[in-house]
């Protein structure tokens, strides 16, 4: 069996409400990279997008992924 792993950003980023805007702004992310990470759908992110995005919420990469059995 595959396990593959979800972003999930629900939790976090409302721990500290911020908007996708303001996520888009601060991190030079796209915002279909960013709304794409809200979607909690399967997305191929590269390492350094999950390190960025973890770094801005002051997190690790292993607080915002979720293990999901395909």
């Amino acid at each position: 069996m595959f396990t593959m792993y979800i972003v999930n950003l629900y939790n976090v980023r409302w721990k500290r409400k911020y908007t996708q805007e303001e996520i888009v702004k601060a991190t030079n992310l796209s915002i279909g990279t960013v709304s794409n990470l809200f979607s909690g759908k399967y997305h191929d992110y590269k390492l350094s997008t999950l390190e960025i995005i973890s770094k801005f919420f002051g997190c690790s990469i292993y607080d915002i992924l979720i293990e999901v059995d395909e």
